[in-house]
């Protein structure tokens, strides 16, 4: 078989998380993933020295199919496997007994994670959480430093489409690049930022994420229409994120282009308005959306999960954000939940949210 098997062979099908609609099946070759494994195994400092590592991404997602299980398997890592699924009290645990010396996991779970470790206060001491699968706050690192007793965070910014990471943490990066950024563009790769016409924007502005290189997807299987609006001609990966390059050329994610909020004619991206309702004492975790409204076309919600033995109003959320956000962008609607719809990856599914808003809640314009 070995004599039949090609570098540019496909061996990977990796279904999207399916946060925005239906998923899709990207196609990944051998090269691929054997390549983006090993230098972001680098990159997450796998070569300095053994490390054990707690996963609680799932195999089938490419956080834990190339940044752990192949990151382990080129720097000769431990993994520690808590749960089926991702059970914070399991992660605790682990983290504990095995003395994990790092972390894998998504914003939502590092949530979870404080929380119960807030209550149990285990003996624990991880040197490194790496975050992936949806942008993190800065206020998020900052309570993950403090109540896991890491050392240093790192973050990851890739998508299935691109095998798993495009931008990533430097090893020796200093704590604003690490929690204010997705860190530094990944080795090998080109990357531009482009406005709706796709002409290159200035450093420094708004724009959409496009990324070429050796990791870029070989294309959707079996939906060639799919594949020929991701990729042109040029090779070009769309990623459909709003994007920020640094000067420094460090990235920073502004919002997913299909959640962008238009208020009356004024663009708003959830993210900037979620990392502000982080920082009240009383949000445990925070998703932004918009809402259909029969005058400004859409209004600002705000869904929120409320710390334990905490309440929040509309009216706290509002003084909270006076002068940290133009009038425009702070939230006219509150919703509270108990848990967020997820996909089995653990990354939040914001249409899934409005639907539960719009229709169980029979909410009309």
């Amino acid at each position: 078989m070995q004599d039949h098997i090609k570098p540019d062979d496909v061996c990977h099908f990796q279904f999207t998380s399916g946060t925005t609609g239906t998923p899709k099946v990207p196609m990944q070759s051998h090269f691929q993933i054997a390549n983006n494994s090993y230098l972001v195994g680098r990159r997450n400092e796998l070569h300095t020295k053994h490390h054990t590592i707690c996963l609680q991404a799932p195999f089938f997602h490419v956080f834990g199919t190339v940044v752990a299980i192949g990151g382990a398997l080129h720097h000769a890592a431990t993994l520690v496997l808590p749960a089926p699924t991702f059970n914070p009290d399991k992660s605790l645990d682990a983290i504990c007994d095995e003395k994990c010396t790092m972390i894998c996991g998504t914003p939502t779970m590092y949530v979870d994670l404080i929380n119960r470790q807030q209550l149990r206060k285990l003996d624990i001491h991880p040197e490194i959480a790496i975050s992936g699968g949806a942008p993190s706050s800065v206020h998020l690192f900052q309570e993950m430093k403090k109540h896991l007793n890491l050392r240093k965070v790192k973050s990851i910014y890739g998508l299935s489409e691109s095998t798993a990471v495009a931008f990533q943490s430097l090893p020796d990066d200093d704590e604003l690049h690490s929690t204010s950024t997705v860190g530094y563009v990944g080795d090998h790769l080109e990357v531009k930022i482009v406005d709706a016409e796709g002409k290159i924007v200035p450093r420094g502005t708004p724009g959409e994420l496009l990324i070429r290189g050796y990791s870029t997807t070989l294309g959707y299987w079996q939906n060639e229409e799919k594949t020929n609006e991701l990729i042109g001609r040029d090779k070009w990966l769309h990623t459909g994120d709003q994007f920020v390059l640094q000067e420094d050329g460090y990235g920073r994610i502004v919002g997913r282009i299909k959640d962008m909020i238009i208020r009356g004619g004024e663009n708003i991206y959830p993210i900037e308005v979620e990392d502000v309702l982080n920082q009240h004492p009383h949000v445990l975790e925070v998703q932004v959306v918009g809402l259909p409204h029969e005058r400004l076309g859409e209004e600002v919600c705000a869904c929120i999960r409320v710390q334990k033995n905490m309440s929040v109003t509309l009216s706290d959320l509002k003084t909270h954000c006076a002068g940290k956000l133009a009038r425009f962008k702070i939230p006219s609607r509150l919703e509270i939940f108990d848990s967020f719809p997820k996909t089995t990856s653990g990354k939040i599914q914001k249409h899934k949210i409005i639907e539960t808003i719009v229709k169980e809640r029979q909410f009309c314009n």
